[in-house]
């Protein structure tokens, strides 16, 4: 079916697909009847307006035309509440499961066509589609076309230090995080974060020197393996990595043979990534002011650290007033 579609599409074309099976089959059968829960695609089944599941409707009209076509064919499409007591049942969720693991492409069918001279030919036509069907289509084809799109930028400028990870869902462990924590993630893993590398080449700072260790140049890579002021925390990380690695499909991940754009792509990693984030000042701070002190030449990174601090602040006074409540 595709991506983007909806329970309501899945039990209309399940609906379309055991009719297909029935009007297919090689050998007559007198009666047809199909058990569904799914009391709105009975009703869709009965009428092919124009609406949601109107491909399926008139898929399945088809099949009812040849059907009875046959001597005594008796069609029934029976409701049932969620399919209790009927024999089967773990067949078909897993017949459903293989579906979805291995999901059909938009095709197109072949219709007969009745020459004027009554003999009977097929030609390929394609089916009549409603407008939330040509929706759902269009919004297949725009992912599609931002994920090649993204592919070939990265190809392009060689950027090696964003990897996009392999599944294309979000991560869920980052999208449970707080905003504030995610955001500071999701700077690290496209590497437009506040590391001194970064702020020098936007020239908001005037070197790429580590605040914390003064090392010379202070990039991803030393924030989460060399710079001894976090020398502990970095401790833990690799530790949790390591372990979350070894247990859970994937190449494992070590601290001197994984790269920080390895580490920020593999959703094994998130949760230690961003306990890593939370317990230091990694991606918060861009550390002490410049030596000329004009707040008029401020950089953006102290922008960005001012509003941090109001945040908090708001936070702490919202939580105290609560707890007076």
């Amino acid at each position: 079916m595709g991506w983007g579609q909806e329970a309501f599409n899945a039990e209309c074309a399940a609906l379309a697909r055991a009719l297909q099976v029935a009007a297919t089959r090689s050998h007559t059968v007198g009666s047809v009847t199909i058990f569904t829960d799914a009391q709105a695609a009975i009703w869709r089944m009965t009428t092919d307006d124009p609406g949601p599941g109107q491909k399926y409707a008139l898929e399945a009209r088809e099949h009812i035309a040849a059907l009875e076509k046959e001597p005594n064919a008796q069609i029934e499409i029976r409701w049932c509440p969620s399919h209790q007591g009927i024999e089967g049942n773990e067949v078909a969720d897993q017949w459903v499961k293989l579906a979805a693991d291995e999901p059909d492409a938009h095709g197109v069918e072949w219709l007969s066509t009745t020459n004027p001279g009554g003999s009977v030919s097929t030609r390929k036509f394609p089916l009549p589609r409603s407008l939330a069907n040509v929706k759902c289509g269009f919004s297949e084809q725009k992912r599609d076309d931002a994920s090649n799109w993204a592919k070939k930028q990265l190809a392009r400028t060689r950027n090696r230090k964003y990897r996009p990870g392999e599944k294309k869902k979000p991560d869920q462990t980052v999208a449970k995080a707080k905003k504030r924590l995610a955001s500071r993630f999701y700077q690290m893993k496209t590497g437009h974060c506040l590391t001194g590398q970064y702020l020098a080449w936007t020239t908001r700072r005037p070197d790429a020197t580590c605040w914390w260790c003064q090392y010379k140049i202070q990039t991803r890579e030393h924030l989460f393996k060399n710079c001894p002021h976090w020398k502990s925390q970095q401790k833990t990380l690799w530790a949790v990595v390591l372990e979350e690695t070894r247990k859970l499909p994937g190449p494992t991940r070590g601290r001197d043979r994984t790269s920080i754009a390895e580490l920020l792509a593999d959703q094994r990693c998130s949760q230690a990534v961003l306990t890593f984030i939370a317990t230091t000042d990694v991606g918060r701070t861009s550390g002490p002011p410049a030596a000329d002190g004009d707040e008029d030449t401020a950089s953006e990174a102290s922008g960005w650290e001012a509003r941090e601090q109001k945040e908090r602040a708001w936070e702490r006074r919202e939580e105290e007033r609560l707890e007076r409540e």
